[in-house]
């Protein structure tokens, strides 16, 4: 009885201790790079087709001429996308539709281009 009893025991023992120990070497903290701290306010305006959500619950679009300005530390850069596939990298805010688009969100342009 004593040998059933401490196999038991032993048991329940590994099955507490591997899975605590498994998790142990898991890095559930972000890191932190000093490019990523402060994001751009992104302007954009344009001609789109075909807006929709990926899977992931990102918007996408094929821009056909997009006007970007994107305000942050670095100061104002602006530019204009031809006939590319965008995915946005956070939920925007303005007026998209399938012809027209006016929208600001936070982000890093690097993301997108």
């Amino acid at each position: 009885m004593k040998k059933k009893v401490i196999g038991i025991l032993v048991c329940m023992m590994l099955m507490a201790v591997i899975p605590a120990a498994a998790g142990l070497n898991c890095n559930t903290e972000p890191e932190v790079g000093t490019e990523g701290i402060v994001k751009e306010r992104i302007i954009m305006r344009g001609l789109i087709v075909n807006p929709h959500t990926t899977f992931g619950g990102k918007l996408a679009f094929l821009g056909i001429r997009v006007h970007y300005t994107a305000i942050g530390m670095q100061g104002v850069r602006r530019g204009i996308l031809h006939m590319q596939r965008i995915t946005l990298p956070d939920t925007p805010n303005g007026i998209i539709t399938n012809g027209y688009m006016l929208i600001s969100f936070r982000g890093r342009i690097d993301d997108i281009i």
